[in-house]
């Protein structure tokens, strides 16, 4: 069995829903993949193959109920409100930094 569908049997089977969760460490040593590794096949499988799993500060879960894939959905939006203030930062203190008349407009890339 590939990694990919390893994690897949694991968390659908042995760790489905949220109080089932496996921290990313556990779940990188019985895969025998580092946590970068693990973290990038996850993403994909959830990004490009709508494998529903979900993850917490507790870890990943195989998400089994409305209530976990509002936690997860949750979570991911709240990430990408976080990093959009902060790429918003960014770019407007570069512009400060080289004296650049502020944007009206942030370009998203």
């Amino acid at each position: 069995m590939n990694k990919v569908n390893e994690i897949i049997y694991k968390l659908k089977n042995f760790h489905r829903g949220r109080k089932n969760s496996i921290t990313y460490e556990n779940l990188a040593f019985l895969l025998n993949l580092n946590e970068r590794e693990l973290r990038n096949i996850v993403s994909r499988l959830v990004s490009d193959y709508q494998v529903p799993i979900g993850s917490s500060q507790e870890g990943y879960f195989y998400i089994s109920n409305n209530q976990e894939f509002q936690l997860a959905y949750g979570e991911l939006i709240s990430r990408i409100k976080a990093l959009a203030r902060r790429a918003k930062g960014l770019r407007v203190g570069w512009l400060r930094e080289r004296e650049l008349e502020k944007p009206k407009q942030l370009q998203m890339i």
